[in-house]
């Protein structure tokens, strides 16, 4: 830890270095005034009030460009950058629960290097852009981002035409400005703890449930009575062993480090922001340095360089340069995080002890892979991965020509590299067996104990040449505003070896408005894309807008109401996504097959293999998509309320066709441009922020009911209605309607019959929907909820002579999880042959004395076509309220600090998934398949302001 925080201060010392030269620059100009003023702004951002509302006539980011949020017609959120900043979570996007209408986002995993949360804006994924440029760095830290925002109607997003039918996310990073320099540092160490791990069976219970499972089977038990009271006392640990695999290879907790040193300010003529970070984030396994010499616990290491910069060439040309440069270093063992997180779900604890007296690792023809073995012994796996991104920008103001009129160019390079490395080795496992003739004991060796691998591989190469011309006009005609935009992109992608993806566009808007009161806005693109046929690649996408300012009109204002803004709009438009293009698979391709022998003599010869049919008619996709909102503000601005209800249909999805069976050609059929759904949503969002004396304090939040219908999926004919996906929301689980257990065989007698399958008392009994006497598919309905998903957010907080205090909630409504697999059946047979885990919620089973309590069905070993079926009885309410951040922060008074020439100093704690309040009993209620748990996390930092 030592080394690498050397390294850090390092490579922040050669930051500095290089950009001394432009930093002295500035400071140089500074007077003892600007100095004043340089404090003086430092303390007040040190009291950190900020807060998610938006005066209305503050300038947004938009697509190309920013607008006035007061003449804002786009269905539209935004957060600004140093909320998210509390979130001590090392992937930018898990700081957004909560804080943006219509985002919903499930974080399924907290694995070091791979906890990207999944985004989803108005039920799609969203499209992802960073300074303007459709890029997906978002591991990136959040003192960068200036503000995040989602942009989600066609007005908003048809500029990106076929790009842009799911939305769009759009990140801002911070510039500098004309102000005189100033330095932020910032330290933090965070404890992480899994939250909701698995509770797994002592040996004891474990063998004794084992037995019931045999009986249950009409099997003879494994375990006699010596061997249940040998796991019950402990008194052989090395034949009847009860390991805890969670505390053997497992900590408690992990700790995360992240140092952050930023540098902003400017002249009248240059302007710069200048970012470096650092973040350590280690994983739970337990290591051994007297054993190896190298790391084998899984981490994730982050070193991320950001440089904004502005130059004013001349009076009407401007220079804008980005560079942001990031390395990503990760870590896990010889053996995989993955397979050691699996290994814990199919390792009981009396499989194996860890050690063997004579100190080698046990194991044995069953489980051959020893947990402690996988998690210290297996070597490492080290990986590494480097992105650079280059932004150049110029603007020249054409006004002399035409007054209103500039041209702006735009060329970016992205670039991106992983390679992974194997450093893994084999590792020997032993297991205690007995001479059947000499009745002496002796050890089998399993496995070789292999030499440490030396390999590298290329896991994943892209790069990226983005360019952009702008042709803009803004020009104030009396009570008249007209901002016009005409711009050409070109994204040309190439991913490893693969030929360059390209989407062109031709694209304009324009925006008018009359005296601040009527609003109406239109936008279009022509683009085009590589991946369709010659000839068929470009397409139209156009939107408009239009809206009210009613708290404008003279009447309004007569009238002496206390709302500030009042605006209604509206936009309809077409959108297009290109995601599903294939790489050329409206081409039909053939290879070379097997060879075959004729004639007389034998004649070898070749074969051509027909590969998967291509659709020559392959198209993008569309949406369709209305929407409708108003905004409202009063009382100066300190009470704010948004309001939109939106209608997307989309059309032409990518599909399988349900009707045609491929058996019948020989070959699959490919997808075609045939499904049809909708998703309809109403958001919700409101604001309120005031003060008493020195007291600020400030309320927020969002509510979203969203709704989706699968309106085509040429679905087969069914018998019964109830069997019908049409007219359901999308994803929607169908199994069986649980009805209890079967308690005798009477009831089983008397009940329908099962198809390919006979239950016994203890068994899951099913409802016979179609009354037939027999439960086969025809049965399966939808399971879980299908009312519309309700999520929601609320940040609130205070700020208070130099105390602040914040925090964030998050919660899901009218969700349903479907609960199964090895987190959730008993012993589960793993690919050696070995029976895997049973759990506490396995004693609470149905047996003929617990018949009237249980809540799980009777015991069996491996697969249970009958129990294990998709049906009701797993399917769980997914509900959940999370109290997902707060923070405590205290800022020093001034006169303690510029004591020691400081601007500020600001001390804080806060944390992330604090408290969960769900009817999931077993797991959290988004990381519900026990992969790599989520996490809860303890942060503490400290910020120094110069």
């Amino acid at each position: 830890m030592k080394q690498d925080t050397r390294c850090l201060f390092k490579k922040i010392g050669l930051c500095l270095a290089s950009f001394g030269g432009l930093v002295l620059s500035a400071s140089a100009q500074q007077t003892d005034s600007t100095r004043v003023a340089h404090l003086r702004d430092s303390l007040r951002t040190v009291l950190k009030t900020s807060h998610p509302f938006q005066l209305p006539d503050k300038d947004v980011p938009v697509l190309f460009g920013n607008q006035k949020k007061g003449q804002l017609l786009q269905s539209y959120g935004i957060v600004g950058g140093e909320e998210l900043e509390s979130f001590p979570a090392a992937e930018l996007m898990s700081s957004l629960y909560g804080k943006l209408a219509g985002l919903y986002l499930v974080q399924t995993s907290s694995e070091p290097g791979s906890d990207k949360p999944s985004l989803l804006l108005r039920g799609r994924n969203p499209l992802v852009i960073i300074d303007g440029v459709p890029r997906s760095f978002t591991s990136i830290d959040p003192e960068q981002i200036a503000s995040v925002s989602v942009i989600k109607d066609a007005l908003g997003t048809a500029i990106y035409g076929m790009r842009a039918a799911d939305g769009v996310l759009l990140i801002q990073t911070k510039r500098g400005a004309n102000a005189p320099r100033k330095i932020s540092f910032t330290s933090q160490y965070a404890l992480q703890e899994q939250i909701k791990t698995p509770k797994f069976l002592n040996s004891y219970d474990y063998a004794t449930l084992f037995n019931e499972a045999l009986a249950n089977d009409g099997k003879q038990p494994a375990y006699g009575a010596s061997d249940l009271d040998k796991y019950r006392t402990g008194s052989s640990p090395f034949t009847h062993p009860n390991e805890d695999w969670y505390k053997r290879i497992l900590n408690n907790t992990a700790a995360m480090q992240r140092y952050n040193i930023n540098i902003a300010g400017g002249t009248s003529s240059t302007r710069y922001f200048v970012d470096l970070d650092y973040l350590n984030q280690q994983g739970f396994f337990n290591v051994d340095n007297n054993l190896n010499t190298y790391p084998t616990n899984n981490y994730f290491k982050r070193y991320t360089f950001r440089s904004n910069i502005d130059v004013d060439l001349t009076k009407s040309t401007f220079l804008s340069v980005n560079l942001f440069g990031r390395i990503r270093n990760g870590n896990e063992p010889g053996a995989s995080t993955l397979a050691v997180y699996s290994g814990l779900l199919s390792t009981p604890n009396n499989a194996y002890p860890v050690f063997n007296a004579d100190g080698s690792l046990g194991g044995n023809s069953q489980y051959p892979n020893n947990l402690y073995g996988q998690a210290l012994r297996s070597g490492y796996l080290p990986s590494s991965n480097r992105n650079l991104g280059v932004d150049v920008s110029l603007k020249q103001d054409l006004g002399t020509i035409v007054k209103g009129l500039y041209v702006k160019g735009l060329v970016s390079l992205n670039t991106y590299y992983d390679e992974q490395l194997d450093r893994s080795k084999t590792f020997s496992v032993y297991n205690l067996k007995t001479d059947p003739v000499t009745n002496k004991t002796y050890y089998q060796k399993i496995g070789n104990d292999g030499t440490q691998s030396n390999s590298s591989s290329t896991s994943g190469q892209n790069r990226q040449i983005y360019s952009q011309f702008d042709l803009g006009y803004d020009q104030i005609f009396g009570k008249n505003t007209l901002n016009s935009l005409l711009l050409y992109s070109r994204d040309s992608y190439v991913s490893g070896s693969d030929l360059s993806l390209v989407n062109q566009a031709l694209s304009g808007r324009v925006q008018y408005n009359y005296d601040g009161k009527y609003l109406a806005e239109a936008a279009a693109s022509y683009m085009g894309v590589d991946r369709y046929r010659p000839g068929h690649q470009w397409g139209v996408f156009p939107a408009v807008g239009l809206g009210w300012n009613l708290s404008s009109e003279d009447w309004f204002k007569a009238a002496g109401t206390r709302i500030s803004q009042l605006k209604i709009r509206t936009s309809y438009g077409l959108t297009g996504s290109n995601s599903n293009a294939g790489y050329f698979i409206y081409n039909q391709f053939y290879s070379s097959g097997n060879s075959f022998y004729s004639k007389n003599p034998a004649t070898s010869s070749g074969t051509i293999n027909e590969s998967a049919l291509a659709d020559p008619n392959l198209t993008w996709e569309k949406a369709r998509k209305f929407n409708i909102g108003t905004d409202i503000s009063l009382f100066k601005d300190q009470l704010w309320f948004s309001a939109d209800y939106y209608s997307n249909f989309y059309y032409d999805q990518l599909q399988d066709r349900g009707t045609n069976g491929s058996a019948i050609i020989g070959n699959a059929l490919p997808q075609q441009n045939i499904g049809k759904r909708r998703y309809n949503g109403l958001e919700l969002a409101a604001g309120f922020q005031s003060k008493i004396n020195d007291f600020k304090y400030f309320i927020s939040g969002n509510v979203n009911w969203g709704s989706s219908k699968l309106i085509f999926i040429d679905e087969p004919i069914r018998r019964n209605t109830y069997e019908q996906r049409t007219g359901l929301p999308v994803g929607q689980v169908f199994g069986y309607v649980a009805d209890g257990l079967y308690n005798s065989a009477a009831e089983i007698q008397s009940g329908p019959k099962v198809e390919g399958y006979n239950p016994i008392p203890g068994d899951i009994r099913y409802k016979d929907l179609n009354h037939d006497g027999v439960i086969n598919i025809f049965d399966q309905t939808a399971l879980g909820s299908t009312k519309p998903l309700l999520f929601y957010g609320l940040t609130a907080g205070f700020n208070y002579k130099g105390l602040d205090f914040s925090m964030t909630i998050n919660g899901v409504q009218n969700r349903s999880v479907l609960l199964m697999g090895n987190n959730t059946f008993e012993f589960q047979q793993n690919a050696t042959g070995g029976y895997g885990q049973a759990m506490e919620q396995h004693l609470d089973r149905w047996t003929p004395a617990t018949a009237a309590t249980a809540t799980y069905p009777r015991l069996s070993l491996g697969v249970n076509t009958n129990n294990q079926a998709v049906s009701s009885y797993w399917m769980k309410n997914g509900s959940y309220l999370r109290v997902k951040n707060v923070e405590v922060g205290y800022s020093l008074p001034v006169t303690w600090v510029k004591t020691i020439g400081l601007a500020g100093i600001r001390v804080f704690a806060n944390g992330l998934n604090l408290l969960t309040f769900t009817d999931l009993e077993r797991v959290d209620p988004e990381a519900i398949s026990w992969g790599y748990p989520n996490q809860r996390v303890f942060n503490f930092g400290a910020n120094l302001k110069f």
